[in-house]
């Protein structure tokens, strides 16, 4: 019973929104509600929008941006972080550079990113993985320096690579951090796309969003925000479900 419930307890925070959304709507608590549509003209305008193709367009066109970026963003801050966490000499030379990018607002590079890469999908793909590597790198930094050096002392005794040494001891070890490290990263993947497509783009959920303010189609407004923060929940959970597959051992995942 209990894990039913756990399970429930986002569609059951969902119904509370949505209700409580309408009520506000409906007795007229938030103004005109030009300014914030019912759920009901919301729900509507997302049929539209589903029915002519657009909406499924711009949703696949956004999702393919962020896993791009999440991809390579996992991928270069995995590297860099582990690099940081063993390595004294990476450690200084890439400590500076990720102690100024992580607090840095990444949007103030975005005008730089589209002169270099152009207004399609690179420029977002680059915001994307500018918002996510920072924090994927120094969770993985912090948690592969607590590796205990009997581990790395034991596989090198017994003839393992540096290289082998840092992907089959030190980064299963740091899986952990890793993950934690990863799910915000995901978050800041899709930040960085979604405003991207809002300042310059001819497609995806963030152009969508821009559409319906410009047009003053506010429910077309609302679409574009659900339906990204319905995105970042499914992708979310995905990262979730991988953190349960690969850490069975971990207290949290011991009930399944």
């Amino acid at each position: 019973m209990m894990r039913l419930i756990s399970r429930a307890g986002p569609l059951l925070a969902l119904a509370v929104l949505i209700g409580a959304w309408h009520i506000a709507v409906s007795r007229g608590w938030l103004g005109n509600p030009f300014v914030l549509p019912g759920p009901g003209a919301v729900a509507r305008r997302a049929g539209d929008l589903w029915s002519d193709e657009s909406l499924p367009r711009d949703l696949r066109t956004t999702l393919g941006r962020v896993l791009a970026a999440f991809a390579l963003a996992l991928a270069a801050g995995t590297i860099a972080g582990l690099a940081m966490g063993r390595s004294t000499t990476a450690r200084a030379a890439l400590r500076p550079i990720v102690g100024l990018g992580f607090p840095a607002p990444k949007i103030a590079m975005f005008p730089a990113l589209v002169i270099l890469l152009g207004l399609g999908t690179a420029s977002k793909v680059a915001l994307g993985f500018a918002e996510a590597v920072f924090p994927i790198a120094a969770a993985v930094a912090a948690a592969a320096s607590r590796v205990p050096e009997r581990l790395t002392w034991s596989a090198e005794s017994m003839g393992a690579s540096r290289s082998a040494v840092a992907f089959r001891v030190v980064l299963p070890s740091a899986l952990p951090g890793l993950l934690a490290g990863a799910r915000v990263g995901l978050i800041g993947a899709i930040i960085g796309v979604y405003v991207g497509e809002m300042v310059v783009s001819s497609d995806g959920l963030g152009h969508a969003m821009v559409a319906g303010w410009r047009q003053l189609d506010t429910a077309q407004l609302y679409v574009s925000v659900v339906a990204v923060s319905v995105l970042g929940f499914v992708l979310d959970g995905l990262l979730l479900l991988a953190r349960r597959r690969l850490m069975r051992w971990a207290p949290e995942n011991a009930s399944g």
